[in-house]
């Protein structure tokens, strides 16, 4: 007689609680490297007042305790006593100082980088934006005042700063030379924040934005550009650093060795209409707002492409914005695909689809989804019928026109294969 199976096939070694029980942190392979915490366990064992204020956002917001002599009472370098005598970065235009002091200190001061009168009206829209979202009840409360999230959407300028456009930003050649040198050419924005810091709010506890993401490396995976729209010092809440922790830091989980005791932290002084660019391993927090001006940054986080992005952009940028997309603006939200990441039923597309060229490239898909149209590839086989296999499946459509695009001369092929500062 035959058997008849009546499930799957079971195997002890398959078990749950067999693989439990011989899974102890020891037996399992990279833990040193997956389940190490470093560098920052030992930074807030060995400098705990780091993390010491409380994030609250609530009824209790603004009721927090001050603590002279804390990392956030602190000054700009040039008068703190430990920091004075140091070459710490100063605002310049000249390219070779900017990549001393990326390098060294972890940060650097463009000057001059914003139009004044851009400066001017992202402050202004930021401003209206922030009030509109409170009145909306949907503020996005933080523990220093107000953060306006997704700015692409509002405001036609912001996107102006992903692409790091010459309209708004004359300081554009510098900026994206260093940005390619840190990052290697291709990288791509994570999120477009406006940070506003309001009288009360309580100071940010130190951190990388780099965190957890190759501690020990010996160069940037993210490089945040911060654009301050109002001047910023140590009495507004000009962003705290402790300068060359990213060294630091790095070094120390290159070398096995926990962080000791680290310099004392200081606020970046700088203009409306600079860029500050800090590398993504560097300690660094919001400041106190002392005064009663909001102080606006503009965060503008750029990262290797192979990093997951903080902003989910293929879903909460707003149609009418991908309608006028630059392709330079739609390579730096990730519209893109290469056969490695960010493939779209497999294909791999560049960003096409500036204003008045037919659209061949991953931005596509999401259009189509936006009309309602997209059709996905499913279930097919040798007995599919002719209406299925004939399907105007978005996917054929795509390619068809993305070969097309590549033969029709240079223009087309050039947007396939955008490149930050190559447009």
């Amino acid at each position: 007689m035959t058997s008849v199976s009546t499930g799957p096939m079971t195997f002890p070694e398959f078990d749950a609680d067999y693989v439990a029980s011989r899974s102890d942190p020891e037996a399992q392979i990279y833990g040193e490297e997956v389940l190490s915490q470093e560098p920052m366990a030992s930074v807030l064992k060995n400098n705990p007042e780091i993390y010491f204020v409380q994030q609250k956002r609530g009824a209790d917001w603004g009721k927090w305790e001050f603590q002279a002599g804390a990392y956030y009472d602190t000054t700009t370098g040039a008068k703190h006593p430990a920091w004075q005598s140091e070459a710490l970065p100063r605002a310049t235009r000249e390219i070779e100082q900017l990549r001393r002091d990326l390098v060294w200190w972890g940060y650097c001061v463009i000057e001059d980088a914003v139009a004044p009168d851009k400066v001017e009206s992202l402050r202004d829209r930021v401003t209206a934006q922030a009030e509109g979202e409170r009145l909306a009840g949907i503020a996005f409360k933080t523990m220093s005042g107000q953060n306006v999230h997704t700015c692409v959407n509002k405001g036609a300028s912001f996107a102006e700063l992903i692409e790091l456009s010459p309209r708004t930003v004359p300081g554009t050649a510098v900026i994206e030379q260093l940005m390619n040198e840190a990052l290697g050419v291709g990288w791509i924005c994570t999120s477009l924040i406006a940070a506003i810091s309001t009288k009360g709010g309580a100071p940010q506890a130190l951190h990388q934005d780099q965190a957890g993401i190759h501690p020990d490396s010996r160069s940037p995976m993210s490089v945040n550009i911060l654009t301050p729209l109002t001047d910023v010092d140590e009495t507004n809440g000009g962003t705290l650093v402790i300068p060359g922790s990213h060294r630091l830091l790095s070094d120390a989980v290159r070398e096995g060795v926990p962080v000791g005791k680290l310099p004392p932290a200081i606020n970046i002084e700088a203009k409306a209409g600079s860029m500050v660019l800090t590398d993504g391993r560097l300690l660094h927090g919001t400041g106190i707002n002392h005064t009663d001006s909001p102080r606006i940054v503009m965060l503008c986080n750029m990262q290797k492409p192979w990093l997951r992005q903080q902003e989910n952009w293929m879903l909460s940028v707003a149609p009418e914005v991908l309608e006028t997309a630059s392709p330079k603006l739609l390579q730096r939200m990730g519209y893109q695909a290469t056969l490695l990441a960010q493939t779209n039923e497999g294909h791999g597309f560049g960003a096409g689809g500036g204003v008045g060229e037919a659209a061949g490239a991953l931005v596509e898909f999401r259009r189509a989804a936006d009309r309602g149209e997209y059709l996905r590839v499913g279930e097919l086989g040798p007995d599919s019928s002719e209406e299925d296999l004939q399907a105007a499946y978005t996917l054929r459509q795509v390619v068809a026109d993305s070969k097309a695009a590549a033969r029709s001369g240079p223009k087309r092929s050039a947007v396939s294969k955008v490149q930050p500062g190559k447009i």
